[in-house]
């Protein structure tokens, strides 16, 4: 190698150099440079993802935890409720408080969802003839936090009959202990 190098003139022993710095250079950038920032690349991605999932892990936390103290105000009226509680008889006398029991075409009780230890109890009524003013105090007196009753869906359209009436379907939900000590009332 020394005879080689020897042999070559001053020009060609400069490209030579120059090659083999070029050479080095490319192996420090190939082996060093990009693996390096490759990975720089990779671990702020992967600390970006990381951090969007903590700041969902954050945000599902406050969720459950508004969802938990949700739950502990429910045990509280379920506890507070009379052991021969039906939704159908409450809201039949919510009904009457609101001056719409005569307004009442149907009413028809249904079992909903078993979820952990609560049952969910589902109350449609079909109300024809009713003003705005009517149906926003029944719903006022219905939808009851202290009892643990709230609307859960809810359709009005404009009387066939007479355009100043609504024609209103209300669903009404409740939650029951599954172990079941109350039942609900069925339908007329």
């Amino acid at each position: 190698m020394k005879n080689l190098w020897s042999k070559l003139g001053k020009r060609e022993k400069t490209f030579v150099a120059g090659g083999a710095g070029l050479l080095a250079l490319f192996a420090l950038i190939q082996f060093a440079f990009v693996p390096f920032f490759e990975n720089k690349r990779k671990v702020s991605s992967a600390l970006d993802r990381q951090e969007k999932i903590l700041k969902e892990m954050v945000v599902l936390s406050k969720e459950y935890e508004g969802l938990k103290g949700d739950t502990e105000v429910m045990k509280g009226a379920l506890e507070r409720r009379s052991p021969d509680f039906t939704l159908f008889s409450f809201l039949e006398r919510k009904a009457r408080e609101a001056g719409v029991r005569q307004n009442i075409k149907s009413m028809t009780t249904t079992r909903g969802m078993t979820t952990g230890a609560y049952t969910e109890t589902l109350v449609d009524i079909r109300l024809e003839q009713l003003t705005v003013r009517q149906l926003v105090q029944f719903l006022y007196y219905a939808d009851s936090p202290e009892d643990a009753v709230g609307l859960k869906k809810i359709t009005v359209n404009k009387s066939k009959e007479s355009p100043d009436y609504l024609t209103t379907l209300v669903q009404m939900v409740t939650y029951q202990s599954a172990s079941g000590t109350a039942k609900p009332a069925r339908g007329p």
